[in-house]
């Protein structure tokens, strides 16, 4: 079985070789995809990364939820290992962060201790497999952070090209998203 880092390191190597034209065209219909789904039309509450560097972007999805008055938090890394949701209310709230990743500028709205309206999680990943198995960075941020939150669903978007054709190693920590969008398809 690969390693984690030896298949990290191999799907990122894809990703970022994809020409910026087909990120952002795939981007668009990956966009689409998350409006039409039930878990964000009905969603209160929006927790989403900002994307950083050749990750599906997120931006629009940030300004529509913005738009149609869904509350939205961005995760912030406060030091090794803990990250936590700030609200923004607007992408002039977010700024670049711990490893030049955007983040917002503020930890004054933070996300609640308990769950009580509708939440969606939309994560980041750079590789996952036919049984949604989700292989992040290698921080463990979103693992944890769910472990508080088991009520939050996550979904998670990727380009097909992050598909890794084997089954990617899991350990007991690690949370797999409800559902995998990609360009392509839904998992």
């Amino acid at each position: 079985m690969d390693n984690k880092q030896h298949i990290r390191k191999e799907l990122l190597k894809g990703r970022n070789t994809l020409p910026e034209e087909q990120r952002q065209k795939y981007s668009k219909i990956i966009t689409a995809q998350v409006f039409s789904l039930n878990q964000y039309i009905h969603a209160d509450i929006l927790l989403i990364y900002a994307s950083y560097r050749s990750e599906v972007s997120t931006y629009k999805i940030i300004e529509h939820a913005l738009n149609t008055n869904k509350k939205v938090f961005c995760p912030k890394v406060l030091s090794s290992g803990i990250m936590e949701f700030y609200e923004i209310t607007s992408l002039e709230d977010i700024v670049l962060g711990y490893k030049d990743i955007p983040e917002p500028k503020t930890t004054e709205f933070p996300f609640p201790n308990a769950v009580t309206l509708n939440t969606l999680m939309i994560m980041p990943l750079v590789g996952f497999d036919d049984k949604k198995n989700r292989l992040g960075y290698g921080g463990g941020f979103y693992d944890r952070y769910l472990q508080r939150f088991p009520d939050i669903k996550p979904i998670a978007l990727a380009y097909e090209c992050q598909k890794y054709e084997s089954e990617i190693p899991v350990e007991a920590t690690d949370i797999k998203p409800d559902l995998i969008l990609t360009e392509q398809r839904v998992f």
